[in-house]
């Protein structure tokens, strides 16, 4: 991956910089609840991906490619798990900003074993990018902390981006409207990763 580290490192860019359910996630967080109290779930979005990106460099992307029942099982699970994000984010306007109960680490956690933009990143970037003759464990580590990185600096740019709007939209159901929209990109961005 060394020699293709820059195409790599553009790669992990597009990826991790462009909405998915992890940013857009940020972004209806930060606008509720501000970014300070999106931390622990963005610490658990960046741990989760971490996972995913050595389970992906171990091989099981693999077996996520070839067994359609697995794929199918994932597909159904993923649903449901952004499906449940999503109802929380839209029900985080119903209250004021200060008794909102925001995301835990927990939640964060979970997002992108079960993301299939995350998956589908992964396996593509580790295809495409990983050398096969360099030594693997140096290779699953540039892999997981280059991803490591974006991930945290996206995430953490899309939730800026929200709490900057926490603190123009002081009207609820303006925030309601937005984290409706928010939700929507969401769950259409989960569905498109599952059925493209």
């Amino acid at each position: 991956m060394q020699e293709n580290y820059w195409p790599f490192l553009l790669f992990v860019i597009v990826m991790t910089g462009t909405p998915g359910p992890g940013n857009l996630a940020m972004l209806a967080l930060g606008q509720s609840v501000g970014f300070k109290k999106s931390i622990p779930f963005l610490i658990g979005m960046v741990t989760g991906g971490v996972c995913v990106g050595i389970l992906i460099c171990m091989g099981l992307g693999e077996l996520y490619m070839t067994s359609p029942r697995t794929a199918s099982v994932f597909k159904i699970i993923s649903i449901i798990y952004i499906l449940y994000l999503a109802w929380k984010v839209m029900m985080m306007n119903v209250k004021p900003p200060e008794e909102v109960r925001p995301f835990t680490i927990y939640d964060g956690l979970m997002l992108h074993p079960l993301n299939p933009k995350n998956w589908a990143m992964n396996v593509s970037a580790f295809s495409q990018f990983a050398d096969p003759t360099a030594p693997r464990v140096l290779e699953i580590g540039i892999f997981v902390m280059t991803f490591a990185c974006g991930a945290l600096l996206f995430h953490s740019l899309w939730g800026f981006a929200g709490s900057s709007l926490l603190r123009l939209l002081r009207i609820r159901t303006l925030r309601f409207c937005i984290n409706s929209s928010m939700v929507v990109l969401m769950v259409g961005a989960t569905l498109y990763a599952l059925y493209k």
